[in-house]
């Protein structure tokens, strides 16, 4: 009787991670419900975004478990990716996925710092720091999407092959429509200031992303 070995893959590490991240959304949502709501509620209504910068401070705990949350899913989903375009067992190369997490943080701060200095050496910056606000809100928002597709992708059987590049295309459009939705909030400022923003939408939202693209693909 001829006995198969099976190549077993430990996900253990992606576990860890998808009920790391599950538990402190959890946390938040305990200590902070009416924040909570309102946040999951962004696309619909304008409470969460009401009170603007300065009531919803970035270093508020509430904020900083959700940007740290975006951080961890939305580099898994990328790492899945890349697992899926070079043919890689998911849950091998963990030190890749660390490089991933690195990566995408520096990147993200990188361009909110960059965006900030050209909003102060333009003299917009009161318009950059509530429109890179609001963008981060959406952001943290989509992660949480990113975190269920990432669970889907990792613990079910069809092959990755048939969902990554449908809820890739369902994240990116819904990010498009979180873009519509800000510039909707903000054409005030947008009509007196039209080729600042056309400089910065240009400059920091197309072309950081069309660079990557053309890097690595």
């Amino acid at each position: 009787m001829n006995q198969d070995i099976r190549n077993i893959i430990s996900h253990d590490w992606i576990t860890f991670i998808i009920i790391g991240c599950s538990i402190l959304i959890a946390i938040i949502k305990y200590k902070h419900p009416k924040k909570f709501e309102d946040f999951i509620s962004t696309l619909s209504s304008n409470k969460f975004l009401s009170g603007t910068i300065h009531n919803n401070s970035l270093i508020h705990p509430f904020n900083l478990v959700l940007i740290i949350v975006q951080w961890i899913t939305t580099s898994l989903f990328i790492y899945i990716g890349y697992c899926y375009y070079n043919n890689i067992t998911i849950g091998q190369e963990f030190s890749t996925y660390l490089y991933i997490l690195g990566g995408y943080i520096i990147f993200e701060q990188a361009k909110l710092r960059i965006e900030r200095f050209i909003g102060y050496l333009i003299h917009f910056s009161p318009f950059i720091k509530l429109y890179t606000y609001r963008k981060l809100v959406f952001s943290n928002l989509i992660s949480l999407l990113i975190l269920f597709f990432c669970t889907l992708l990792v613990f079910r059987n069809a092959s990755l092959q048939d969902y990554y590049i449908w809820f890739l295309g369902l994240t990116a459009f819904i990010y498009l429509i979180s873009l519509a939705i800000m510039v909707r909030k903000s054409q005030n400022e947008i009509l007196n200031y039209p080729s600042y923003f056309i400089l910065y939408f240009c400059t920091l939202e197309i072309a950081p992303y069309y660079i990557l693209y053309k890097v690595f693909i």
